[in-house]
């Protein structure tokens, strides 16, 4: 009888050992991919971010690659005192699992304007995040010097992209007539499919 006992026992503890790991492995997935990659700081760029979400696959898009990588963003309503700058990517630090980014963006500007700096500087983020050698200020000048051109030409120095430029009119184009992806309004010649 006692050796039913200590194999009943040995059982028990063995199936308790297995219903914890699996237990600690189901929830420990959702809790690291339900980490919020995009932390927007205004209540008036939150609203409009899950808006224009809705109405921009483009959008979706970058936010889906965003959301996918191991870069968090901090997105910030900035006074500029340019009035040429209405919003703009800047490299914050890297951790061992993650890497951090803070965009600025000027949330003045009409909603129109306000969703083209969005969608543009969210691509730039979706940039940084598809290159998993950016890890800091260096390596993140590097790339946008790779993938893009300067468009200042004092200090600091400033960076653009043509994919950036693209998505940020794509975004708005999707935002204010619901056209789909793949439309793009020419300006000569009404519109144009890509």
């Amino acid at each position: 009888m006692a050796t039913h006992t200590v194999r009943a026992r040995c059982i028990a503890v063995c199936m308790f050992v297995v219903l914890l790991a699996l237990s600690t492995q189901s929830h420990a997935e959702p809790m690291a991919q339900s980490v919020p990659r995009i932390r927007v700081e205004s209540g008036r760029l939150r609203t409009e971010l899950a808006h224009v979400i809705d109405r921009s696959p483009t959008l979706r898009g970058i936010v889906g690659q965003i959301e996918q990588s191991d870069v968090i963003v901090h997105v910030t309503c900035e006074h500029f005192v340019s009035v040429t700058l209405q919003g703009r990517t800047a490299w914050g630090s890297a951790g061992p699992d993650v890497r951090y980014v803070r965009v600025q963006i000027d949330c003045m500007l009409p909603d129109q304007r306000l969703v083209t700096i969005l969608g543009h500087e969210l691509q730039h983020v979706a940039e940084i995040a598809a290159a998993p050698d950016v890890v800091d200020t260096r390596s993140f000048t590097r790339l946008f010097k790779t993938i893009g051109f300067s468009c200042r030409v004092r200090w600091p120095e400033q960076f653009e992209t043509a994919q950036a430029l693209a998505a940020g009119e794509r975004v708005r184009q999707e935002y204010l007539y619901g056209w789909s992806v793949g439309v793009v309004a020419n300006a000569r010649s009404g519109v144009q499919l890509e």
